[in-house]
């Protein structure tokens, strides 16, 4: 699939551009400019160091532990510094206006500090709310990726936003990736200045810098093990979940050619043996309705890698040439709750990543940086079973999963070009971004067929099953077991099948420019101006122009208080997963057919009743990115004994969202409260065509809501360091499918991903006898679920129908949590996403003491760390799933949870 040259001519001719050499100019009439070293207690440089002045300017020591400021505002500044295995260390600048100053910052090593200074470990913060986390804070995270980055995303999503969603960036690409190496890890940012045009939405976000290479050999081994003995059983077994967990892994790092070339090589492996439960209810023998739990073995196999050389070609020119691999292999997915084993599947995902980094120094105040990177991503599952897909709505399901061998190839291809430089009051930043996806579907989605058994209308039965010639509601168990016996009644809801090429390529462009300056209007104030422009080709989309806006204000000459206010427009890209859908269902390369009452076993041969609709996917003509508009507010407070304390509001909406909307669906009447005939509803007029869904991919979805948020930090003290956020959300929107194209009732209802809001807290506390306690605890209110009936009463082809409220009890009227609900319904009037599951309570201590092997000889120390960790120590059920289907009877009723406790040993030896 060919794509326009044009957008890729222009992103080429833009990165050679801003690749050109920029001359910076030298004066610093409203500042000071600071330059030095950071060292280790012996003297040593310390390269790779992180080192951010109080205002937010940061900066990265160089092979020879070089940093520098080229305009800091002001004649008096604090800056602070950090780097892997010491202490951070704060020092004062004192200069007259438009000089130089000289600064050495000397960090004291953090496994051998006895005494440690109040302000010895403060976690980078700007006034945003932004934090780095330090080393130590780092250290007591979790050594599982997964673990890791479930942690992280649970200190980001305290901004508001899906969890799931957080966007990980490592050493400054945008292109969202996987977790590196903890071991690899220099410093986490969580959170930063999600306003600024260098990004394209106003989400979560994690900003990963990965070690350097250093002068000195350097290197680590380590190992944890999880015995099944110490681990809990899962909530909703009901034989033992002997769960098992191994991680071993290494790092090292040292000199090729002394302050010249350095590299950084870092690897893990994970083998993890856990168990998915199934809890279901099925026919037996005898067809009677019968509970099923199995405990189904669900073993992962990780290992992941990373590789980097540092070459430092002159004392302003820096490049880095990086690899990273992560490989993952899972058995029996997708199993669990109501799926059988043989609906499940096995998977490989894999990433490689191959990146450049150049950075350049031009003067004394302009830095650029350069990166292209090429990923390799592939997708490939294994089902267990090859029979058609079974879905009792409400029960189990079986069958083959309806992905089948899929085989997913993406290649992505990203160049970026970053300039900051400061030019009196104005520190201007601008560049270019692009990404192009090639990708490469092999998706042979319901090629081996769907059942749905829904329930419905049926013919009433006597004891010998012969109709009556009356007419009842059945649900979906019943409706199957008729089938499988041959009554009358016993025809699927319907029997879907895709047949065609199951290879779908396409092509996807995405190119940014965006500028913006930072202007010290007074000593105590800031304005922020930024623009972003965003092109995409395939769906085209060329006019997107984002402005931003931003205010940093200190109101009293110490700037305890700070008060920030910003604003901005944003876009959303579609995603390659849109246009391939649309591309594999158009009608040409793939034809899906769903047939309506067929005959069980023989599906595709008409009976009398069946109807056969077919469905294809289209772009709306006028399809463009959807602009997203975001105000946030924000007022800190500095207070004694180095706390922090921050209250923030933001407030936001897009008005174009992405939806689904059959164009083409019947055109049937609400009801409340007759039985549905689904004959009569595919039979109805429909405005384009008959027996065809179209399924158009529109942008009139809306969207808004605040977050409300308050958090206290301490990162002072030498006893302890705490990070607490408490955060509400109110969010409204429209579900992607809509229940009906005719219809908007109760069609907005909180986001799938929402939460009300939660509590979090990362901690740090040194114990007696050098021992260290970190905690990560996380107490959230329990996720929405759609209410649904298991039919689909309207004909449009999607099964979301929601029932409607009762009054009293009577005929297919079930009791709910949330009152008496009917299914004789058609656009039921229950709203969407009226459900709320149980809250989730997360407690996860980390007990750590280390040992100096040799403590005498500081230029090449040795130490061994144990640790004992604990995931979920309170065994707290956290419900990941409930039924929510109305004619099962069990709406609201837990059937999965995540992991119950996990407790892990651990030891380091470093050299």
């Amino acid at each position: 699939m060919s794509m326009p040259t044009h957008p890729a001519t222009l992103a080429s001719l833009m990165i050679l551009l801003l690749s050109l050499p920029i001359r910076a100019q030298q004066t610093c009439s409203n500042g000071i400019r600071i330059d030095g070293v950071v060292t280790d207690p012996t003297g040593a440089v310390i390269p790779g160091a992180q080192i951010q002045t109080v205002g937010g300017e940061k900066a990265i020591s160089d092979s020879d532990g070089r940093y520098g400021f080229p305009c800091v505002a002001g004649a008096s500044v604090v800056i602070t510094a950090q780097a892997d295995g010491f202490s951070n260390g704060n020092a004062r600048a004192h200069g007259q206006l438009g000089s130089t100053v000289h600064l050495t910052i000397q960090l004291a090593v953090a496994s051998v500090q006895q005494d440690v200074q109040v302000n010895g470990d403060t976690a980078i913060e700007d006034r945003a709310g932004t934090t780095i986390l330090n080393a130590k804070q780092i250290q007591q995270l979790p050594d599982d990726p997964d673990d890791l980055l479930r942690e992280l995303q649970m200190l980001a999503s305290s901004g508001g936003g899906d969890p799931m969603a957080t966007s990980v960036l490592v050493d400054g690409f945008q292109n969202s990736n996987v977790m590196p190496p903890k071991s690899s890890i220099a410093s986490i940012r969580v959170n930063p200045d999600s306003f600024s045009p260098e990004f394209q939405w106003h989400r979560s976000r994690i900003e990963i810098t990965t070690k350097p290479g250093a002068d000195k050999f350097h290197g680590a081994l380590s190992l944890t093990d999880s015995n099944s003995a110490f681990n809990a059983t899962n909530p909703f077994s009901t034989t033992s979940t002997p769960a098992g967990r191994r991680r071993y892994g290494f790092e090292l790092t040292g000199p090729i050619r002394p302050k010249r070339l350095d590299f950084a090589i870092a690897a893990e492996r994970r083998e993890i043996d856990e168990f998915n439960i199934v809890n279901a209810r099925t026919l037996d023998s005898s067809y009677r309705l019968t509970p099923l739990n199995q405990t189904v073995s669900a073993p992962q196999r990780l290992w992941i890698g990373s590789a980097r050389l540092d070459s430092q070609l002159n004392q302003n020119d820096i490049t880095t040439l990086s690899w990273s691999a992560n490989v993952n292999d899972q058995g029996n997915e997708g199993v669990g709750g109501l799926v059988l084993q043989e609906a499940g599947y096995s998977s490989n995902v894999s990433e490689y990543d191959l990146r450049l980094l150049n950075t350049l120094t031009l003067g004394t105040n302009t830095v650029q940086e350069t990166r292209v990177g090429f990923s390799w991503k592939r997708t490939r599952q294994n089902p267990n079973s090859n029979a058609p897909n079974l879905q009792v709505a409400g029960y189990f399901t079986g069958g083959g999963t309806t992905s089948q061998n899929l085989n997913n190839r993406e290649r992505d291809l990203e160049v970026d070009d970053d300039v900051i430089a400061t030019r009196g009051k104005h520190q201007i930043n601008f560049g270019l971004q692009s990404i192009t996806s090639f990708v490469h579907s092999y998706d042979p989605n319901t090629f081996n067929g769907a059942y749905v058994f829904g329930g419905g209308s049926a013919p009433a039965l006597n004891s010998n099953g012969n109709s009556t010639g009356q007419t009842t509601n059945i649900d979906g168990i019943e409706q199957y077991r008729r089938a499988l016996l041959d009554l009358p009644g016993g025809t699927p809801t319907t029997y879907g099948l895709t047949a065609g090429n199951p290879v779908v390529p396409v092509t996807q462009s995405q190119v940014s420019l965006y500028g913006q300056d930072v202007m010290k209007v007074l000593p105590r104030l800031s304005l922020t101006f930024g623009l972003r422009y965003q092109l995409e080709v395939h769906p085209s989309s060329y006019f997107n122009f984002r402005p931003r806006f931003g205010l940093l204000w200190s109101p009293d000459k110490r700037a305890k208080w700070t008060i920030g206010a910003q604003a901005g427009l944003f876009t959303i890209w579609d995603t390659p997963a849109n246009l391939i859908e649309v591309e594999r269902l158009n009608g040409r390369r793939q034809l899906q057919t769903m047939v309506y009452s067929p005959n069980y076993g023989a599906p595709l041969v008409p009976i009398a009743g069946s109807i056969q609709v077919s469905t294809r996917n289209q772009f709306s003509p006028g399809i463009s990115q959807s602009p997203d508009l975001q105000f946030a507010a924000t007022v800190t407070r500095e207070f004694p004994h180095h706390w922090t304390g921050q209250l923030s509001y933001s407030f936001g909406g897009d008005w174009r969202s992405s939806r689904i909307v059959n164009i083409n669906s019947p055109e049937v009447a609400s009801s409340v409260g007759m039985i549905p005939d689904p004959t009569s509803a595919l039979l109805a007029p429909r405005p384009v065509a008959p027996n065809e869904n179209i399924l158009q991919y529109q942008n009139y979805g809306h969207s808004r809501g605040a977050v409300y948020a308050a958090t206290a930090k301490q990162n002072s003290s030498k006893r302890f360091s705490v990070n607490a956020t408490f955060w509400y959300l109110d969010f409204k929107e429209n579900p992607q499918t809509p229940q009906s194209t005719y219809s908007a009732q109760g069609d907005s209802g909180r986001p799938d991903w929402m939460r009300k809001g939660g509590v979090s807290v990362l901690g740090v506390l040194q114990l007696p006898y050098k021992l260290e306690l970190g905690t990560q605890f996380s107490a959230l209110p329990g996720l929405p679920y759609n209410i649904t009936t298991g039919t689909d009463a309207n004909g449009d082809g999607n099964f979301n129908d929601r029932p409607s409220s009762a009054s009293a009890p009577g005929p297919s009227v079930y009791n709910s949590p949330y009152g008496l609900m009917t299914t004789n319904t058609v656009n039921g009037t229950v709203p969407y996403n009226v459900g709320t599951m149980p809250g989730v309570i997360n407690l996860d201590p980390n007990l750590r003491r280390t040992f100096v092997l040799n403590p005498k000889d500081k230029d090449h120390l040795k130490t061994l760390s144990f640790n004992v960790r604990s995931s979920n120590v309170l065994n707290h059920t956290n419900v990941t799933t409930v039924n929510t289907v109305l004619s099962s009877g069990a709406v609201g009723q837990p059937i999965a949870a995540g992991p119950a406790r996990r407790l892990e040993l651990g030891t380091r030896f470093e050299f």
